[in-house]
């Protein structure tokens, strides 16, 4: 009788312990098949301004000079900026949501752009790209910022035209004065695409209310050095070549963070 109540003491024992670890396997289980916390992601704001070596950019009626000497009025600035991407604190490239912006210096509503994707983390660069890749290049006709109807597509060329500065000069010895230097060129030793990388400092906690935003200046006295560029040696650039690429290796440098 002794030998009944005790066996049968040992087989609940048993069986309360297979319980408990069924039990603690099932915990386990749930645990591991639950879903992630879902990414958190936000929008960076970039706010443009342009200037000339200091002072802000007038179009029309302010005259500039330029370091060969000659005397300039600027009509027309733009550009394309493409290919966004952070760099994060351990050095890390994290590309953005694909977007394509034309910034115009006479269109105020093209200089305030938003870049969608930001993840949370810390960050201490941002990166672009001065004009549009290689892949819509490719693509044709295209709508938006990209529509042939903004004036930045060469048709001949089957190629966007990446910065646009156009303007008058005394030095130039043609009747109606003007310059024209369209920047283009995807292809070859003319590639004209070119990576800017700005120092910036800034963390992205989730569910915050205040959104990262930077001020960007851009400096069209930068596309005259250090390659030297003249008007009147130059004053129209409508196509790929050296005369392109070395306004583009000039230009690359005329981005800075104003806000930091």
């Amino acid at each position: 009788m002794i030998l009944r109540i005790f066996t049968s003491y040992i087989f609940r024992g048993v069986l309360l312990c297979l319980a408990t670890l069924w039990l603690s396997g099932c915990a386990k289980k749930d645990k591991a098949q639950d879903p992630p916390p879902p990414a958190y992601y936000t929008r960076l704001g970039l706010e443009f301004s342009h200037e000339m070596n200091g002072s802000p950019l007038v179009r029309n009626t302010q005259p500039y000079t330029n370091p060969a000497g000659e005397t300039f009025l600027v009509t027309k600035f733009r550009y394309y900026l493409s290919n966004f991407a952070l760099v994060d604190d351990a050095g890390k490239n994290i590309p953005l949501a694909s977007a394509y912006f034309l910034i115009d210096d006479a269109v105020d509503s093209t200089k305030r752009i938003l870049l969608d994707s930001v993840p949370a983390g810390t960050f201490t660069a941002i990166r672009f790209l001065i004009g549009v890749d290689s892949a819509r290049n490719n693509s044709g006709v295209q709508s938006g910022a990209l529509d042939p109807v903004n004036g930045m597509f060469w048709t001949w060329n089957s190629g966007y035209i990446m910065a646009k500065l156009e303007g008058t000069s005394d030095a130039i010895d043609l009747p109606a004065k003007g310059f024209e230097w369209h920047v283009g060129g995807f292809k070859g030793p003319y590639n004209v695409l070119k990576t800017v990388q700005l120092p910036v400092n800034f963390r992205v906690i989730p569910f915050t209310a205040a959104l990262p935003n930077f001020k960007v200046v851009a400096n069209v006295g930068k596309w005259f050095a250090p390659n030297a560029a003249s008007f009147a040696q130059t004053p129209v650039i409508m196509g790929p070549g050296e005369a392109a690429l070395n306004i583009a290796n000039n230009y690359q440098q005329m981005f800075s963070i104003k806000n930091q």
